[in-house]
């Protein structure tokens, strides 16, 4: 009764250690789905959507946005042209035979969603990018012109004080006119004059800029002021190949950590933010979260020690289409959003300073987000998304890569202890030693089975019988003669066998 219940112990002890390593390999597996239900239940409290925000305003393909020094919102757009597959041809350029936008593509909104101002109309082609500096100047990328456009902020301070009619006046006339021109219309390349496809700019608060080079030659240049160019830097990755630390595939947005003194660049389809020191363009980090993030980035904005970045729909991994938020340092994600449900093909973001405000801009569904972000009080204006106060679950990669690795050992010592223990149980109860024991006669009885064995022990009985009679006879040719004594076959008795 006893050896029964020590066996019952065991097996309940077995049982629940292969529990122990099922429930941590469902952990694991599952980790990031659960990081996001919990994610969810936080962030929605952190960050809130204003699903009433610019709600009313029809917009065409929406690719940029950004944020005035004022705290007003630039939105630009593509009206009725549509980014197709015989946009370009195989040179990448564009039918210019197509002509300008006729609608305003450019539109600006106070915090509120009401509009101050549009223009922009017959002057581009294909927007794509939009940048408003410290000083309010506007900086646009056109990839079918592949050119850059500096617009002076005094000159959009001046629409802003004119009359609607006026408005349309002094934006379809010579007045609105770039102060900055870099690229040759229409004509693609890679050499200090021409762009192909650019997709972005970042300005230092000196007027220093950069420009991320697109589409065609995934390169980062940086310009002063005037224009002239200081450094460059890039070269595309090698499709299947882990991407490598200057290497680019689509550099598709750009931003500036003035104080940190580094360039965030979006590199879109590696899936990943490159950081590069804005003085000299020397590497400096990646961050990368292909689990929860996936394999596209679109989009990057910075405030406050916080990378507010943008993924993409991809039909290969099963991620979330939203926003995320990553503490610049760790490059830990700190919190998510969305409008209360996945994205579809979002393409740029802005955030303010303070980290209060972030815009999002969807391309295909031509809509426009505001979420809002609480701060804390106690921290500073830092959003309160840090891991360690605001979600105590949250468990970083380093943690993770710990606590699967302890409970890894863990379970293999127990497992290693119940087998010692029924080993050691089965040897006392001489369950080993019987089976020696039958081992050796099961060998011993296939032994005796074989021929000389047999005979063997033939002889062996002979000897035995003969040994109770006397038998004078000399048996040296035993191996030749058959086993007979001399009263079976007294005088010659081989001859009579015969």
């Amino acid at each position: 009764m006893v050896h029964l219940q020590y066996n019952i112990a065991c097996c309940i002890l077995v049982l629940f250690i292969l529990s122990l390593a099922k429930a941590n390999f469902q952990y694991y597996m599952n980790f990031k789905h659960t990081a996001k239900y919990f994610s969810e239940n936080k962030f929605r409290l952190d960050i809130e959507w204003d699903s009433q925000w610019a709600k009313d305003i029809k917009f065409g393909q929406v690719s940029a946005v950004s944020i005035d020094p004022c705290g007003n919102i630039g939105i630009f757009h593509r009206g009725s042209r549509v980014w197709g597959s015989t946009t370009f041809n195989i040179e990448n350029k564009f039918d210019e035979r197509k002509g300008p936008i006729h609608e305003d593509t450019i539109i600006l909104l106070d915090k509120s969603g009401k509009k101050l101002l549009e223009w922009g109309a017959h002057k581009f082609y294909l927007p794509h990018g939009l940048t408003i500096d410290m000083h309010g100047n506007y900086w646009i990328t056109d990839v079918a012109l592949h050119q850059v456009h500096k617009y002076d902020a005094e000159d959009i301070e001046i629409m802003k004080g004119l009359s609607d009619l006026r408005k349309k006046q002094y934006n379809q006339g010579k007045s609105l006119k770039p102060s900055l021109i870099l690229g040759e219309a229409f004509k693609p390349g890679n050499d200090d004059k021409r762009f192909c496809k650019p997709t972005a700019v970042a300005v230092e608060n000196n007027g220093d800029f950069f420009v991320s080079d697109g589409y065609c030659n995934a390169r980062i240049l940086k310009f002063n002021a005037k224009g002239e160019k200081l450094l460059e830097w890039g070269r595309r990755s090698i499709y299947g190949q882990i991407p490598l630390q200057n290497t680019f595939n689509v550099p598709h947005a750009l931003a500036l950590a003035s104080e940190l003194n580094l360039l965030f660049v979006a590199d879109r389809e590696n899936g990943r933010i490159t950081s590069f020191y804005a003085t000299n363009g020397t590497f400096h980090k990646e961050y990368k979260n292909l689990s929860t993030i996936g394999p596209l980035v679109y989009s990057v904005a910075y405030a406050k020690e916080r990378l507010y970045l943008i993924n993409g729909p991809n039909s290969h991994y099963n991620v979330h289409v939203r926003g995320f938020v990553l503490d610049v340092n760790s490059g830990d994600i700190l919190s998510q959003f969305d409008p209360g449900q996945d994205m579809d093909s979002p393409h740029d973001i802005a955030v303010s300073q303070n980290g209060s405000e972030i815009y999002v801009v969807e391309l295909n569904k031509n809509i426009t987000y505001k979420f809002s972000q609480k701060t804390n009080p106690h921290r500073g204006p830092a959003p309160l998304t840090d891991a360690d106060v605001n979600n105590p679950l949250a468990i970083s990669t380093t943690e993770k890569i710990i606590l699967t690795l302890f409970v890894v050992t863990v379970i293999f010592i127990g497992l290693c202890a119940s087998l010692a223990a029924v080993l050691t149980r089965s040897q006392e109860r001489g369950c080993l030693l019987i089976m020696r024991k039958r081992m050796r006669w099961e060998a011993e009885r296939r032994e005796n089975y074989k021929l000389p064995n047999l005979l063997e022990n033939r002889r062996g009985k002979s000897s035995k019988t003969t040994e109770k009679r006397p038998n004078p006879r000399d048996f040296n040719k035993l191996n030749t003669e058959p086993e007979t004594s001399e009263d079976e076959y007294p005088d010659n008795s081989f001859t009579k066998i015969i």
